[in-house]
């Protein structure tokens, strides 16, 4: 991962969950998108039938109903298409660790061992790269680089402008400190 980032591929995520805590809540919907050369080139969505009915205020909160689930695989059958979409690519997510937290949950029950992965925070990033937003919410970034956005708190939607945002960070780091690659990227997001 010494290459640009900005020239590679990178893999954006986002879940949709039946609550907040990862250790009791369950994925509802999850979506990945590829990005090869700051061009998305391939998606993978799809929701997930958590066993229970939903929470009210998640439904207010994502648009997703109980009846939209119903016939959707679980999150065990889903898992092994993320990974392979997934492979080796950097994974990138706004608040990527609430996410992560998630899928190593279930990677620990599938697999008996931790889900360990290169990744790097949006959320972390754009706070060192534009320290004096009032917000870093994902809608508000987007709305800050002029990035489109269909719907919030829905996996795909929010995969994809966590992509754009990402590349508008990259564009940034570039133009302006002259830092593109991995290793100096998650040292920025870290510090």
């Amino acid at each position: 991962m010494k290459d640009l980032l900005l020239e590679g591929t990178f893999v954006s995520i986002d879940v949709e969950t039946t609550g907040f805590n990862e250790e009791d809540a369950q994925i509802i919907e999850i979506a990945t998108v590829r990005v090869e050369g700051g061009i998305i080139t391939e998606r993978f969505s799809t929701l997930v039938n958590p066993g229970h009915f939903l929470p009210e205020r998640i439904t207010r909160l994502t648009g997703i109903t109980n009846a939209m689930l119903v016939g959707k695989p679980n999150i065990y059958q889903v898992m092994p298409q993320v990974l392979k979409f997934i492979g080796d690519s950097l994974i990138v997510g706004h608040n990527v660790k609430k996410d992560l937290a998630f899928i190593d949950r279930v990677y620990r029950d599938m697999y008996n061992k931790r889900f360990k992965h290169p990744h790097i925070c949006t959320l972390s990033l754009a706070k060192r790269v534009l320290p004096n937003m009032k917000s870093y919410s994902l809608k508000d970034l987007a709305d800050y680089f002029g990035i489109g956005y269909k719907r919030v708190h829905r996996a795909l939607d929010d995969a994809e402008t966590t992509a754009y945002l990402f590349i508008e960070l990259l564009k940034l780091l570039w133009n302006h400190m002259g830092i593109g690659n991995y290793l100096e990227i998650k040292k920025l997001s870290k510090a």
